[in-house]
C-alpha cells in the first residue's frame, strides 16, 4: 500500500504531468480507503511520538510531524467524500 502511495505521490510530482491536464489521477475507492486509513494511523503515531519525547528539539520535530500527518488525513478524508467514500474504521452496532 505504502508502494502505491508513493506512485501517486510521484505521478502528482513528475513536471510532465502538471500541465497535461489539470484534474487529479483517479484514485479508486479501495485503493483511497486504504489510504485514508494509513494516514489516520500516521496522525496516530505523530501524536504518541509527541507524548514520548521530552528534548525540546524531538518535542518540534513532533510537533511537526503531527502537523504534517494532520493536513494529510484532512486532505485525504475531504477528497474521499468528495468520491462519496464513507467508509470507517471504526466497528458499528451492527458490525459488532
Amino acid at each position: 500500500m505504502k508502494a502505491k502511495w508513493l506512485e501517486h505521490l510521484n505521478s502528482l510530482l513528475n513536471p510532465e504531468n502538471w500541465l497535461a491536464n489539470d484534474t487529479l489521477p483517479v484514485v479508486h475507492e479501495a485503493d483511497l480507503s486504504e489510504i485514508v486509513e494509513a494516514a489516520r494511523q500516521d496522525w496516530l503515531m505523530a501524536q504518541r511520538y509527541y507524548d514520548n519525547v521530552s528534548d525540546p528539539d524531538l518535542v518540534d520535530h513532533a510537533v511537526y510531524q503531527i502537523q504534517a500527518a494532520e493536513k494529510k488525513y484532512a486532505y485525504l478524508l475531504k477528497e474521499a467524500r468528495r468520491q462519496g467514500i464513507t467508509h470507517s474504521p471504526f466497528p458499528t452496532r451492527d458490525d459488532r
